[in-house]
């Protein structure tokens, strides 16, 4: 009975300080359009990812946050990423906590350099391993046609005699 007490407290001990981990964490540079890929495999504990991109005029930008892990059983796979932020020039400009999307608007956003910070947990069983892509937004082709519609009507207009 005692033996069973003390496996029992040295298997919560180890438990407890596989928890309370620290995962080291990845540094890229993303690329406007093209999907990074972060994993923490291997290790179990709390990670910070960051990312990097610039942006050469100001731009409508979304972000997209795809969980790869293996699958988590019944629940299905489950996104290790609790929250993450953007920020440029050390100011925080956006947090997201609630990842129930996995896709993001950012708005516009002028010239500059932007960090994303990337914080979740990884159990070391399933990992974590998700993939993240900077896009840029495009107009919507319904702004050029109505762009040329108002033209066509100023021009329409103007012809018209009375």
């Amino acid at each position: 009975m005692k033996s069973f007490k003390r496996i029992t407290n040295i298997v919560i001990g180890l438990m407890a300080l596989v928890a309370t981990g620290s995962v080291l964490g990845q540094h890229s540079t993303l690329i406007l359009g093209e999907t990074e890929h972060y994993a923490h495999t291997s290790e179990s504990g709390l990670f910070t990812d960051t990312g990097t991109f610039t942006l050469l005029e100001e731009t409508l930008i979304s972000v997209s946050i795809v969980d790869n892990e293996a699958d988590g059983g019944i629940l299905g796979p489950i996104l290790d990423v609790s929250s993450f932020e953007v920020s440029t020039g050390g100011t925080s400009i956006a947090i997201f906590d609630e990842l129930t999307s996995h896709i993001f608007s950012l708005g516009t956003l002028g010239a500059g350099e932007y960090t994303l910070t990337f914080d979740g947990f990884s159990n070391g069983l399933a990992g974590s391993v998700y993939d993240v892509t900077v896009n840029a937004v495009p107009l919507p082709a319904a702004v050029w046609l109505f762009g040329s519609a108002l033209l066509g009507f100023a021009a329409f207009t103007g012809r018209r005699s009375v």
